[in-house]
């Protein structure tokens, strides 16, 4: 689930996890929302987003 939290996102994964989420505008659109991600891990606990898909229909998000 991709979440607001304070000034940035995060997505709560399933098991419990957590990560920042760095991308652009699109995001913002998506909180709330199930998601599943294309991306490459940029430190710690941080996730560049490359694409992102609307894990309800597999489909490409906006």
């Amino acid at each position: 689930m991709l979440l607001e939290e304070g000034r940035q996102l995060v997505l709560r994964m399933d098991d419990g996890g957590v990560w920042r989420v760095e991308a652009g505008r699109w995001a913002w659109k998506l909180a709330g929302r199930r998601v599943s991600i294309v991306g490459t891990r940029d430190g710690f606990n941080l996730v560049a987003v490359d694409r992102p898909v609307l894990a309800e229909r597999g489909t490409p998000g906006p």
